[in-house]
């Protein structure tokens, strides 16, 4: 090249560039100039204002806090006063009411008796928030004898009357009196009351509690404060008595009082009350006078008095807004000790006894005496009542805020405003920073491009190959525009490859992902392998361990290229064992969505050292890949190590002890034999602190499980089945908001809400079995193709946490339902079952054969044209996919098809006269059983909400969803020779031709009742075949099944309750299974012309399954047998079908398959 050309070019550039960069310098600076001058204003001006702005929102909120609490502590006295008002007020009324009972009766004070006063105390009781009510008359000295006989004659009569409206009373939660002992003698607990001065004894009374005798207690010599009643009875006044039951913690003997009167209350007390908080008593006077509107207490005494005993709690609760948090009120008397509320919204708690506020809020006091609560309520009423007395033991009450009142106000809002202005200033401060930005603004949208560029390059290539590959691709494209290509290529542009001679290669691989993935989605596929190797490749980056690919199930990655490193086999043999066990981790966490068996997974580690050649095979899609020996090698030792283990090479372990790491290995005790190598010494690597290998892969220790599903794996397919389960109720939703948006209110299928709950439970099986209400075809309703669906969103919000709540423990329950003791027939099973269903009902949601219309225009055409393309869509699925519903309950049947199952088959039960056979007449024995328990409970009480929010009150919906599962669970019965003649029969009319499919149907067809028979159909297949799906699943997954059905028959005939051994005709009837019913039925689903590709998977499986079957057999059984008997007594461990070549089969005999 000639340099002074190239100079000669380059400088020119230069001077242009150089004039160019000054004119923008010029601009730079003027733009400096004005952010500069705007920085310095925002700076000058930023301080004041935010200390004015802090000064106002402080003082603001100051005045609120204050005043927002000055009118909850009004709210509360005006409360007080106006429940003692109403108090007062009732009690005025009962006596009205009493004495005018005596005069319409001619009896005269004392001996009076009310007829239902109990009802009439009931009442007063609830208006002013009592919880005892006693009538004591005023007995004179010289009337005792006349009232004793009197309490003889009418006692009994009023106590049994009062504890028949205790019996109905809704409010009341005590002991009902059912015998009970009476004194007819005025007493005390100490005796018989002289007749000597006045008596108060008490007569009828509510509640009446059976702890003595119910009537003639002397409330004047028999109670500690007769103050109170000689007040009441000298003045005429109403006495509230000083509050009891506030003792001194520290005075033993004052606890021991109160606890006695406060375990006498708790009987009259709801079961959450507390009974040991403040209470008083209030002494209403009753005056025996009906011609006067207020009467003169100067001129007449009372005849009786009515004790009403309240808790102070119950003044105060229910006042205040839930916003109101904190407000203390300080209860005050000069005759017994203070005590502090604390009331939070309608919440009241005791905070104890004294004086409980905070003194900080002392000038915040609000108080009120008792008699003086007039001022903070506005009077709605006119008592003319007795008056409140208040000179005996003037009750007083404080009020205050605290510091929660005061948190709901004063915030941080102050400093937030005054935040924000500082951040002003700063942000004038950062604007000098523009101009950097303005100067690189040119480059900017360059470096981005070259960013992006180089991270999805970064990604693929070591550093040193993207330099050498950003070479190359430079001079390609000068040889391409030459006319060139690679055969023109020479020494400039040589291949990019490099021997690197120090390295160590890892391959991983899944074990058994190939039978995990034939019983997913594709979507679950992938969800688990960017799940797995993304949290690789960030243990790759830790470790700086280079990817180099992931092939299906297996990652690939390199120690020592493209940077040297002598610790490389250290190095990849920390990082093996850390991607294992976060495998191990991560597998447990994504079972809860992707299914049981997840956990199980676990991957193969082979590592082998030495030199490797590394590059990049230039042409289309060019990536960076290893080759040679050691790269080979290290395949060869991930093919043939074991689950969760990382063999590694003689040359690996070599380099490990002679990094000092000698315990990290242990020499493997069998020799491998590798494709191409020979024999190979191999070992087993476990660098130190890294988890066990045992507590890793070791999945078959003898404490695992019993043969059926183990108590720790029960919350996980809980856990799964709820989730899947909440998904379709959330679509369920959708469409019921949608039907019912268009119903015609005069629909006579329309039943109200408020009938639902009864009418549903009339949908049991008390009167019917679950066999004698299939019916040939299911009604499918049909879906307008314009009707918009409402949002996800909304369905979101309609399904609360105790639908929740409910879906989860309806679907624990089904799982307890199933019996731990069968290997084959559990919950475990059943979910596999679910999982097919789920399976096949996506591939029906997502047709792949659809035939696209043309492109529609604007306007009502496009509405048209995409309406006439759902249509067909609905047409070749049947119109399934319209009905969320009928997803739910097929999933749903799945899960319940064998609950409470035996463990035998119905021929067994039969022949063994059992109570489940006898019930359900020798039919579908253990499927009618499942339905009916399953059913019942669905049906109870507990679940009234998911119902609810399934139906929502609409029993057509209900008699749908149970005809599908009464069709979809007794279809699982496929040895019942009556019922699989009438499905033949229904395949018959329905499918006439072998080679009708879905997309022959015509609208009018689909309006049929031939549409809706091909629906029930296909609805009863989707089942059969999920039922038995693990035949037409993986070689694994087919053995794990079959060897769990073949122990659990095995067991039942080592029970005795089978004649002959299932063992004897085993082989030959899988093969009779697999001829006449399993690729017979994945045939018909293929017929039916609904799942697509699903049906030549299923097809090719079973077909593929049993041509080995027909190969492996007969050595399969004999080993199942050997293990059997081996091991007797001993648990069986069911999780070796891996290598066993377990596989779920029916004995020679058909009949005695138990499916």
């Amino acid at each position: 090249m000639d340099n002074s050309c190239h100079f000669s070019h380059a400088d020119g550039s230069t001077s242009d560039s150089t004039s160019s960069h000054f004119t923008a310098a010029q601009k730079e600076t003027r733009g400096l100039k004005s952010v500069r001058l705007v920085s310095i204003f925002f700076l000058f001006c930023a301080i004041p204002i935010a200390i004015a702005i802090f000064m106002y929102t402080k003082n603001n909120e100051g005045e609120e806090f204050e005043n927002q609490y000055i009118e909850f502590a009004n709210k509360v006295l005006e409360s007080i006063g106006t429940t003692l008002e109403n108090s007062f007020g009732s009690l005025d009324n009962l006596a009205t009411s009493v004495v005018a009972a005596a005069h319409a009766a001619n009896q005269t004070f004392p001996n009076i008796r009310v007829a239902n006063f109990g009802i009439h105390a009931a009442k007063t009781l609830s208006l002013s928030r009592a919880k005892i009510l006693v009538m004591c008359p005023v007995v004179k000295g010289e009337e005792f004898e006349a009232w004793h006989n009197w309490t003889l004659q009418e006692g009994r009569t009023w106590v049994d009357e009062t504890v028949n409206v205790q019996k109905s009373d809704p409010n009341y939660f005590g002991p009902i009196v059912e015998e009970y002992f009476t004194r007819d003698e005025i007493h005390t607990r100490s005796g018989a009351t002289e007749a000597t001065g006045v008596a108060l004894p008490s007569w009828q009374a509510y509640p009446i509690v059976p702890t003595w005798p119910p009537y003639n207690y002397d409330y004047i010599t028999g109670l500690s404060y007769t103050t109170a009643h000689t007040e009441m009875l000298e003045k005429g006044s109403i006495v509230i008595t000083a509050p009891y039951l506030n003792p001194d913690p520290n005075d033993e003997a004052a606890m021991k009082s109160a606890m006695s009167t406060a375990d006498w209350l708790s009987e009259r007390l709801h079961p959450d009350e507390e009974p040991l908080e403040p209470a008083s008593d209030l002494y209403f006077p009753v005056f025996d006078d009906l011609d006067t509107f207020e009467i003169d207490t100067s001129k007449m005494s009372p005849v009786a008095t009515f004790g009403v005993t309240f808790y102070w709690r119950d003044m105060i609760r229910d006042i205040l807004p839930e916003s109101a948090k904190g407000i203390l009120v300080v209860v005050d008397n000069p005759c017994s000790a203070s005590f502090t509320y604390r009331l939070d919204g309608r919440e009241t708690t005791l905070l104890g006894r004294g004086d409980q506020h905070e003194s900080k809020y002392d000038d915040m006091e609000l108080t009120s005496v008792i008699t003086e609560l007039n001022s903070f309520r506005i009077r709605q009423t006119t008592y003319s009542g007795p008056q409140l007395d208040d000179e005996t033991c003037p009750i007083s009450f404080r009020i205050f805020p605290s510091q929660a009142t005061e948190d709901e106000y004063i915030t941080n809002n102050s400093w937030l405003y005054s935040g924000f202005t500082v951040l002003l200033c700063l942000t004038a401060g950062l604007l000098f920073v523009l101009y950097d930005r303005y100067q690189e603004r040119r480059q900017m949208a360059f470096r981005e491009s070259a960013a992006k560029n180089n991270a999805v390059v970064s990604a693929l290539f070591p550093a040193a190959i993207r330099e050498k590959l950003y070479a190359n691709q430079q001079l390609q494209r000068e040889m391409e525009k030459k006319g060139g290509g690679m055969k023109t290529l020479g020494v400039n542009n040589a291949p990019i490859a490099e021997l690197y001679t120090d390295t160590t290669v890892l391959f991983a691989d899944i074990a058994g992902f190939t039978a995990w993935a034939s019983t997913r989605e594709a979507s679950d596929v992938f969800t688990l392998l960017e799940s797995i190797y993304f949290e690789f490749d960030m243990l790759a980056k830790k470790y700086r361990v280079f990817k180099v690919e992931t092939v299906g199930d297996s990652y690939v990655a390199v120690c020592g290229l493209p940077e040297p490193r002598r610790d490389h086999a250290v190095v990849m043999a920390k990082f093996s064992a850390e991607c294992r066990d976060k495998l191990v981790i991560l597998t447990k966490e994504l079972a809860k969505s992707l299914g049981p068996g997840t956990e199980s997974i676990t991957m193969r580690f082979g590592l082998n050292s030495g030199p490797t050649t590394a590059g990049v095979l230039r042409g289309e899609k060019s990536r960076f890949q290893l080759f040679g020996d050691t790269t080979n090698t290290a395949a060869r030792m991930e093919n043939s190590s074991l689950p969760n283990r990382i063999q590694a090479s003689q040359k690996t372990a070599d380099l490990l002890i002679e990094a000092g790491k000698s315990d990290w290995i242990s020499k493997r005790k069998d020799v491998v034999a590798a494709k191409g190598k020979g024999n190979m010494v191999t070992y087993w690597v476990e660098p130190g602190g890294t988890t066990s290998r045992d507590s890793l892969s070791d999945s078959r220790s003898l404490a695992l499980r019993q043969w059926g599903v183990p108590d720790d794996r029960l919350q996980h397919l809980v856990d799964f089945n709820a989730g899947i389960l909440e998904h379709l109720l959330l679509d369920l939703i959708v469409y019921n908001k949608t039907e019912d948006s268009t119903q015609v209110k005069s629909d006579p299928k329309s039943i109200r809400r408020e009938d639902s709950k009864e009418q549903m439970k009339s949908y049991g099986f008390d009167n019917t079995s679950p066999r004698e209400d299939i019916v040939e075809v299911i009604p499918i309703p049909k879906m307008d193709t314009n009707q918009k669906t409402p949002k996800r969103k909304s369905a979101d919000q309609a399904l609360g946490e105790t639908v929740k709540g409910q879906l989860i423990d309806f679907v624990t329950e089904v799982g307890r339902h199933h019996s731990n003791d069968n290997p084959f027939h559990n919950f475990d099973h059943a979910t596999h079952v679910a999982m097919s269903v789920r399976k096949l009902l996506a591939r029906i949601l997502k047709p792949l054969h659809q035939q696209e219309g043309p492109r529609s225009g604007k306007g009502s055409k496009s509405v048209t044209s995409k309406a006439a393309k759902f249509d067909k869509i609905l047409r070749s699925t049947y119109v399934l996919t319209s009905d969320p519903l009928i997803q739910f309950a097929v999933y749903f049947s799945a899960l319940i098809h064998d609950a409470k199952h035996p463990g035998v088959s119905n021929g067994t039960l039969s022949n063994e006269k059992h109570e489940m056979a006898i019930r359900f007449d020798h039919k579908s024995c253990a499927e009618q059983n499942s339905v009916v328990l399953v059913w019942d409970l669905f049906l109870s009480d507990r679940y009234d909400a998911l119902r609810d929010a399934m139906f929502g009150g609409n029993m057509e919906r209900l008699r749908r969803f149970r005809q599908i599962v009464v069709n979809s669970v007794l279809a699982t019965d496929i040895f019942d020779r009556e019922l699989r003649d009438v499905r033949e029969r229904r395949w018959t009319k329905a499918f006439p031709d072998d080679d009708v499919s879905a997309l022959s149907l015509s609208s009018q067809e689909m309006d049929s009742m031939e549409g809706d028979l091909r629906a029930t159909i296909v609805i009863e297949y989707i089942i059969q075949a999920s039922d038995v799906v693990h035949t037409m699943q993986h070689w694994t997954v087919y053995q794990k099944w079959n060897k769990r059905l073949f122990c659990e028959m095995m067991s039942a005939y080592q029970a005795g309750r089978a004649d002959k051994d299932p063992s004897e005709g085993w082989y030959g009837g899988e093969l009779w299974f697999f001829d006449n019913y399993i690729i017979p039925l994945a045939k018909k689903l293929k017929e039916c012309g609904v799942f697509g590709v699903s049906c030549d998977e299923v097809l090719d499986y079973a077909q593929d399954n049993r041509l080995e079957w027909e190969q492996k057999g007969k050595k399969i059984v004999e080993q199942w047998k050997g293990e059997m008997d081996d091991a007797s007594n001993d648990v069986f461990d069911m999780n070796t079908a891996e290598d066993n070549t377990s596989t779920e089969s029916l004995s020679e005999s058909s009949s005695n398959k138990s499916y």
